[in-house]
């Protein structure tokens, strides 16, 4: 069968697959029961295409058991089998995979490796895990009571004593009172070695699948892979980090490479101890290469209690010489041929014995990383920027972890707290789309959240997922069976704490409503002139106006005042006071100053003069009315009129079908308007409700239509102009 023709092989299979799909639209049954003939040959096949369904099964698992018919019927064989050839398809497309791989390999000749395939059962445990926090020797503390003191029990490879490390800063304007960085000097002032700063021969790394990781969780094991480390020039450093579990997060697992081994180091087990590797990491000998080590610095003297002298950031190295991705999976496909898989990056690195393609993620992180160190070491030195990367991987070593309540007051890149902003809950709020007057409530609930997390060691969203909190304040009940029933996502801390919720919810909705009652809001009358625009104040808004009003009045020296019997202005009644006397100007335009006594007399006397005035009647005399000259018209009569006589064509003149007319036209400057005669515009009807010359002119073609007044329908829809696809480019002169 293998080697006739593909068209001829795919003919016969198109004609089994009709006759089948013909076959199931009838009625089977119904032909079996009537013909017992038909019966017999029917079971005949269905043996054979059993038989059939068999041989191919034991082809390719001998061990496979065998298909039995059920009454008559192989229907039900077809769930299995499907399933194997399902498997059976999916090793195919394996296998054709590697071919082309092989066929479209790199130029180099390396084929690309990959991390393998591994069942997506195993990337998270099954059952939950206990939390290793408990575990510890050392209490976790969350509750900031102190600046983050460093984790440091000595100080190897220092030029400077770790009592001047472990001072306390006072507090300033601009930073809380804190720890330095223990190694920021030595960072700043020991040089990396002669290693680094020449181009040397790149070393391919050991073959990935001739070796095994070494697993380090006690500490002989940690001691003797501590004496092979200072026997090396450079390392390859990476963490798997835990943060969804506890408040800070969690250093699950240290990858330690060299160029012979891997290393695992169990964190969680060794986490007292780690410090040791001090000797290694401050020591300016051996280069440290990390990539993106932005948070690991963090998370090693968080935890550990480990600093980093001479670090390498492959990170900053792929951003100077311009490659167009800067991830490691970037850089392990582009310079080891290696391609992995970041679906184990957010797995529970807190589970013990790690998974087998865990143990691979974690081991290929840092397996392929000194060699590509070494490409991209000779490519900075031959473009002359290896001096900037080495200043950047500095500014990274120096990143310190402060706790959130003594964070910098301006926010810096040189320091990291895990609450950087002074009102994180706003986040939220321009999140989810709520509005200020709920701001309160966010902020209680968000306050509660971040307590029971740092008293559980849980993380906030673990507590209370940012979406919950969103729907409690959107929602706001106010009793136990809406706080549960809210949404399906009900954590176990909500569920316990739904009456203290409901409290709390309560007690913030009161305290906004009293808030609102008395900054209510005041909103200037729609009176206003179109050139205002309406705005609404509070009352301490007002009363920060009225200060204002009476500094101004004080400062007034020259006050123009008059005061009467009505009422004065509820606003401005008592930032603006009336003096008792104001100032005149008499004509020599010296100034006289007045008492109000004499304005409120003149006043007085003003207004008697006028209540004195009598009414009087004044004749108007009536306008003359010229008559008009009005002439007669007299008939006349037709008969008095002469006759013309006909006149006789002459056939010798010459005939003009029409006179053109030329119309001159005169200046207006040169007409003689005096003789002109006025004109009457009250009897020009309907001067202003006529319409355009345009609109004239088009009715005047519409009335050439006999149909003009039954044909004027339901007129279409106009056609919009097209919208202006692609890119719009604007130019500025």
């Amino acid at each position: 069968m293998a080697s006739q023709n593909p068209d001829v092989l795919l003919s016969k299979v198109v004609n089994v697959i009709r006759a089948a799909s013909s076959l199931a639209g009838q009625d089977v049954d119904f032909y079996k029961n009537l013909d017992r003939e038909f019966g017999k040959v029917l079971k005949s096949k269905s043996d054979k295409l059993a038989d059939m369904a068999n041989e191919i099964i034991l082809s390719i698992d001998e061990h496979h058991e065998s298909f039995e018919l059920k009454d008559e019927d192989i229907s039900g064989l077809w769930n299995d089998f499907g399933n194997i050839m399902d498997n059976l398809l999916e090793m195919s497309d394996h296998s054709l995979d590697k071919l082309n791989r092989a066929v479209t390999s790199k130029p180099n000749g390396a084929d690309l490796q990959y991390l393998g395939d591994f069942s997506e059962k195993n990337l998270s445990p099954a059952k939950r895990v206990e939390k290793p926090q408990l575990k510890f020797k050392t209490p976790i503390d969350n509750s900031e009571s102190h600046p983050f003191i460093p984790l440091l029990k000595e100080k190897p490879n220092a030029l400077k004593p770790l009592s001047d490390s472990l001072r306390l800063i006072e507090e300033d304007d601009n930073t809380p009172s804190h720890y330095p960085h223990p190694y920021e000097y030595e960072i700043d002032h020991q040089e990396y070695g002669s290693n680094i700063l020449q181009i040397r021969k790149e070393i391919p790394s050991k073959s990935w699948n001739d070796s095994e990781p070494i697993w380090i969780d006690t500490m002989p094991k940690l001691e003797s892979m501590l004496e092979e480390l200072k026997n090396v020039q450079e390392i390859a450093v990476d963490l798997e980090h835990h943060d969804y579990r506890s408040y800070y997060g969690i250093v699950c697992l240290m990858q330690i490479s060299t160029r012979e081994k891997d290393y695992l180091v169990d964190t969680l087990e060794l986490r007292e101890t780690l410090h040791i590797l001090n000797e290694v990491f401050t020591d300016p000998s051996i280069v440290k290469v990390f990539h993106g080590a932005f948070m690991d610095i963090i998370w090693l003297q968080r935890d550990l209690g480990l600093y980093v002298v001479g670090l390498f950031d492959t990170y900053h190295a792929s951003k100077a010489i311009g490659l167009p991705r800067h991830s490691l999976a970037y850089l392990l496909e582009n310079f080891a041929n290696f391609k992995t898989s970041k679906k184990y990056q957010l797995a529970d690195w807190r589970i013990r014995p790690l998974s087998k393609p865990m143990i691979a993620y974690a081991r290929a992180d840092t397996h392929f990383l000194l060699n590509i160190y070494d490409q991209l070491r000779n490519k900075l030195i031959e473009s002359n920027k290896l001096a900037g990367v080495l200043y950047e991987s500095r500014n990274v070593a120096k990143r310190r972890f402060e706790y959130s309540k003594y964070r910098p007051r301006i926010p810096s890149s040189e320091v990291y707290s895990p609450i950087e902003k002074e009102a994180p809950w706003r986040v939220l709020m321009y999140q989810y789309n709520i509005t200020s007057e709920k701001e309160e409530l966010v902020k209680d609930l968000y306050q509660w959240r971040d307590v029971i997390a740092r008293r559980d060691d849980e993380s906030p969203r673990f507590v209370m997922p940012n979406q919950l909190l969103a729907a409690l304040v959107a929602y706001t009940p106010i009793d136990v069976i809406g706080v549960i029933s809210l949404t399906n996502g009900i954590t176990e801390h909500v569920r316990q704490n739904a009456k203290v919720l409901v409290n709390l919810i309560k007690n913030s909705l009161r305290h906004i409503k009293d808030t609102y009652k008395e900054d209510s809001p005041v909103t200037f009358s729609e009176s206003m002139t179109n050139e205002v625009s309406l705005e609404a104040i509070t009352i301490p808004q007002i009363r920060d106006i009225m200060e204002r009003f009476s500094v101004l009045s004080n400062s007034n020296v020259s006050n123009c005042r008059a005061k009467n019997g009505a009422t004065p202005s509820i606003l401005l009644g008592r930032i603006l006071p009336l003096e008792e006397n104001d100032i005149a100007y008499k004509n020599n335009g010296l100034p006289n100053r007045v008492k109000f006594e004499d304005i409120r007399a003149r006043a007085q006397s003003f207004n008697s003069a006028l209540s004195n005035l009598e009414d009087c009647m004044l004749e108007v005399e009536k306008p003359h009315i010229l008559p008009t000259n009005v002439k007669k018209i007299e008939r006349i009569n037709t008969e008095d009129v002469p006759k013309h006589s006909a006149t006789i064509e002459n056939p010798d003149d010459i005939v003009v079908l029409k006179k053109k007319n030329i119309h001159r036209t005169q200046s207006m400057n040169a007409k003689d308007t005096m003789g002109e005669k006025a004109i009457d515009y009250s009897k020009i009807p309907n001067v202003l409700s006529s319409k355009s010359d345009q609109n004239r002119r088009q009715q005047k073609k519409r009335r050439s239509d006999p149909l003009f007044n039954d044909s004027d329908g339901p007129r279409a829809a106009k056609k919009k102009r097209p919208a202006t696809r692609g890119r719009n480019v604007s130019f500025k002169r």
